[in-house]
């Protein structure tokens, strides 16, 4: 269900990417023609354990479909770690119950993780690190000299600036036959603390983001307020963390 939830959202926010003309709409077809390949989409298998206050646990399976990048030579794609370990979105949160305000608790195993490749096959892979600050989880190829996979070129980044128009890849969801997605946008506004962050007008989550001249700019992203100050499931502001913070991260991710 989380997964569906997540690709209407794309589909809605979608049509408040604006139109290009001239060099942007050219470079962004460039990208497009080839980095399309860059985006895919991953499965995974994870099992949720949710306790509510002093009441039993309750565990269920689910599986779950997410947007990654592709950024190393090796295969190693970038995921935001929320789409993957939905119990962290949970974990710690409080909820009504019948006797009041209960803390819940939440714990998640990922079973089974697979690369949905561009030709329809289905490739092993596995976590390799997990950067909960920055919502990011590293996955590659269990086999990485057998998969062929088009990384983007993360050496050719910039820094972000406000109101840069911006070229965003993604792709569409299974009912849609996952073609690949290319839009162009601005940047909205930057946060800069705790850190900096970019925001555009559309849905970028797991999608990597360029500038005009095609650099790398970073990749879509969840943040979530500090947990306790609202009730029920959290609500995450989807932002653009820039490259140099994506690429230290991935250097942890052996």
């Amino acid at each position: 269900m989380k997964s569906r939830l997540l690709l209407f959202t794309v589909l809605l926010a979608a049509p408040l990417a604006h139109a290009s003309d001239g060099p942007l709409r050219e470079k962004a077809l460039a990208l497009s023609a080839s980095n399309k390949d860059s985006v895919l989409f991953l499965s995974a298998v994870v099992e949720i354990e949710v306790t509510a206050g002093d009441n039993p646990a309750k565990k269920e399976e689910r599986k779950l479909e997410m947007l990654g990048t592709v950024i190393g030579k090796d295969g190693l794609i970038v995921v935001p770690l929320s789409t993957l370990d939905v119990a962290s979105n949970i974990d710690g949160r409080m909820v009504n119950g019948p006797q009041g305000p209960m803390k819940l608790s939440a714990k998640g195993t990922t079973k089974e993780v697979k690369i949905l490749m561009p030709d329809g096959t289905e490739t092993a892979a596995k976590v390799a690190f997990k950067d909960t600050d920055l919502d990011l989880a590293f996955i590659r190829p269990e086999k990485p000299g057998e998969v062929k996979l088009t990384p983007v070129d993360t050496a050719n980044s910039a820094p972000m600036a406000l109101m840069d128009d911006v070229i965003i890849l993604g792709r569409l969801g299974k009912d849609l036959n996952r073609e690949p997605v290319v839009m162009t946008n601005e940047i909205i506004s930057l946060v800069t603390k705790p850190r900096t962050f970019a925001k555009i007008a559309s849905q970028s989550l797991g999608m990597p983001v360029f500038n005009k001249e095609g650099k790398f700019l970073g990749i879509g992203i969840n943040r979530f307020g500090p947990k306790g100050e609202t009730d029920g499931p959290p609500v995450p502001s989807n932002v653009v963390l820039p490259a140099a913070d994506l690429l230290e991260s991935a250097a942890q991710a052996k």
